[in-house]
């Protein structure tokens, strides 16, 4: 039998109309980590988990969302200018 990943999603964000970006804190078997993945909507209109996407170990999380802030502030930059 085959491990359900269990998550609790603690930000959604509407990429398009029937593509979502999920940040959740993820279980697999006991093993918790962060996860950002896209998710599209099927033909029965249920969020399915795509391929693209990125899971990290908690220990990341500052690191990640240090690289975040260090692109907005790049983009605000230059938008600026």
């Amino acid at each position: 039998m085959k491990n359900s990943v269990r998550r609790h999603v603690v930000a959604e964000i509407r990429k398009r109309e029937n593509v979502l970006i999920r940040i959740s804190d993820c279980d697999l078997g006991g093993f918790r980590y962060g996860e950002i993945r896209q998710f599209y909507r099927d033909s029965f209109g249920e969020y399915v988990a795509s391929k693209k996407g990125v899971t990290f170990s908690p220990e990341l999380i500052g690191e990640i969302a240090a690289g975040l802030e260090q692109l907005k502030d790049g983009f605000e930059t230059t938008t600026t200018q």
